[in-house]
C-alpha cells in the first residue's frame, strides 16, 4: 500500500493565524509558562519565521514547539480555525530532520514500543508484566488497591508514577466478537493500545454496552498504535508505517463505523485515516434507552481535550449521559474542560508544566466533593489517578472510565422514546461553555 504524507511546511499554512490571542486564553502551557512564545500564537509565529527565513531554526525554536501538549484546545476555540495540528506536526519533523530538536533517546523508545504493541512479541513480554507489577507492588509496599495500580519510584521525579497494573490477558480482546440477535448495525472497535495493555476490562464494558444499545462489535485481530502519538510528535516517517499496517487490518472487515474509548485514537481514525468513527458514548446517547442506577455518588467528567477537538464530540453528550443516571448526582468543576496534563510523553518531557496543570486538574476536583472522577480516554484515567494519588485525597476517590463506571450501573430496564424526549424535551443540556 502507497502512502505518504506531505511534510512540506507551506507558507499558506504558516501565515494562517492573524495573532488575535483568543488561544492564548485555553492554552493549558501558557497558563502556566505565561510566556508569548509557550502560547499557540508564538509557535506559530516562530513557525512563520522559520518558514520567512526570518530566524534560523535552532534548538531553543525546536525546544517550544516540543513544549505543546498538542492538545488542540486553540483548533478549538480559533476564530480563524488554524490548522495548528497540520503546522505543529510539520514544523516537529522539520525540526528532526534539521537536526535543530535535542535528542530524547526515551522518547524515541516510547514511540517505537508503541508502534510495536500487538505485535508477538510484545503479547509474550506482556504476559509476564502483570505478575511483575504484582511482585513488584507487593516487595516494595508501593502497592495501591484503590487504583489497582503500583506506585513506580525510580528516584527520577518525571519517571514517578502511579501506574495501572497491566490487564491480567493482554490483547484478549482482539478477535472477538458480540452480537445480539437483531443487530442495528455493525461496529469495529479500535481498542488502543491502552487498553489492550492495562485496561481490558474497559475494553469489555465498551462491548457490553455497545452490545446492550443494539450493535454487533468485532475487534480486529492485528492493529497496532493508532500513529496519533507519533504524528503529533513529528515522527511522520513511523506514523506512515502503522497507518499501513492498520489499514491493510481495518479493510478487511465490514462495519458501518469505527467505535472507540479513546478520543486520540478517534480523532487520528476520522482525520488520518478517513473512516467514519463514533465515540462509544454518542452511540449510548444516540439510543438514549438504557437506564443507569447509581448509588447515590456524586460525580465529576473530565472533558478529554481530544474528544472535542480531534473528534468534534459535543461535550453535551457526557452530561446527557450522566445527568441521566439515576440516583447519582453530576457535578462539573470550572476547570473540567481543561488539559490534565498528561498528554502522553508530554507529562515526562514537560515534567514541571504537566505537573503544575495535574495539580490544577485535582484542586478542581477536589472543590467538588465527587466521589468518582471519571473520563472518556484512558490516558487521562491513568493521568488523573497518578494525580490524585500524589496530590489528592486518594482513598476517597475513585477514577475510573467511563464505560466501566456505566457497564457496572447498567439495568435492564429500557426507557421508551416518548420518556425521553418528556424528561429531555430540547433535545440535550446547554453547555455552560
Amino acid at each position: 500500500m502507497s502512502f505518504k504524507i506531505d511534510v512540506t511546511l507551506p507558507e499558506n499554512l504558516a501565515h494562517q493565524c492573524v495573532k488575535c490571542s483568543a488561544c492564548r486564553s485555553v492554552c493549558p502551557t501558557y497558563s502556566v509558562v505565561k510566556q508569548e512564545r509557550s502560547s499557540p500564537r508564538g509557535r506559530l509565529a516562530l513557525a512563520e519565521a522559520v518558514v520567512d527565513g526570518l530566524l534560523p531554526l535552532n534548538e531553543d525554536i525546536a525546544q517550544q514547539w516540543n513544549e505543546c501538549a498538542m492538545c488542540r484546545r486553540c483548533e478549538w476555540i480559533c476564530p480563524n480555525e488554524v490548522e495548528y495540528k497540520e503546522i505543529m506536526f510539520r514544523a516537529r519533523n522539520l525540526a528532526m530532520e534539521k537536526g535543530a530538536s535535542k535528542s530524547d533517546p526515551v522518547k524515541t523508545a516510547v514511540y517505537q514500543g508503541l508502534a510495536m504493541t500487538g505485535n508477538f512479541l510484545t503479547k509474550v513480554s506482556m504476559k509476564f508484566a502483570p505478575a511483575l507489577m504484582e511482585t513488584y507492588g507487593k516487595l516494595f509496599k508501593k502497592d495501591v488497591p484503590e487504583y489497582n495500580a503500583v506506585f513506580l519510584n525510580t528516584g527520577i521525579p518525571k519517571y514517578t508514577k502511579l501506574l495501572p497494573k497491566p490487564t491480567a490477558k493482554p490483547f484478549a480482546l482482539r478477535g472477538k466478537r458480540v452480537k445480539p440477535e437483531k443487530p442495528k448495525g455493525r461496529l469495529l472497535f479500535f481498542t488502543g493500545c491502552m487498553i489492550d495493555a492495562f485496561y481490558g476490562k474497559t475494553g469489555e464494558s465498551v462491548m457490553k454496552l455497545m452490545e446492550k444499545a443494539g450493535y454487533e462489535v468485532v475487534v480486529p485481530e492485528n492493529i497496532r498504535c493508532c500513529g496519533a502519538p507519533q504524528l503529533y510528535g513529528g515522527e511522520v516517517q513511523l506514523f506512515e508505517k502503522l497507518y499501513r499496517h492498520n489499514k491493510e487490518e481495518i479493510d478487511k472487515y465490514q462495519f458501518d463505523y469505527v467505535v472507540v474509548a479513546c478520543p486520540t485514537c478517534g480523532g487520528a481514525l476520522a482525520e488520518e485515516y478517513g473512516y467514519p468513527v463514533k465515540d462509544f458514548a454518542e452511540i449510548l446517547e444516540e439510543e438514549g434507552y438504557l437506564v443507569f442506577r447509581g448509588n447515590g455518588e456524586s460525580v465529576y467528567f473530565h472533558f478529554p481535550c481530544h474528544s472535542y477537538t480531534a473528534m468534534s464530540t459535543n461535550p453535551d453528550t457526557y452530561r446527557n449521559i450522566l445527568k441521566g443516571v439515576e440516583n447519582a448526582r453530576y457535578v462539573e468543576g470550572e476547570d473540567a474542560m481543561m488539559c490534565c496534563g498528561f498528554a502522553g510523553y508530554f507529562s515526562v518531557s514537560n515534567y514541571p508544566v504537566a505537573t503544575e496543570i495535574q495539580k490544577r486538574k485535582v484542586k478542581d476536583i477536589e472543590k467538588t466533593q465527587a466521589q468518582y472522577v471519571l473520563s472518556d480516554c484512558p490516558g487521562c484515567v491513568f493521568n488523573l489517578a497518578d494525580g490524585m494519588y500524589k496530590h489528592g485525597d486518594y482513598k476517597n476517590v475513585k477514577v475510573v472510565h467511563l464505560a466501566d463506571y456505566l457497564a457496572e450501573r447498567l439495568t435492564e430496564e429500557k426507557r421508551e422514546k416518548e420518556d425521553i424526549q418528556e424528561e429531555n424535551p430540547e433535545g440535550g443540556v446547554s453547555s455552560v461553555y
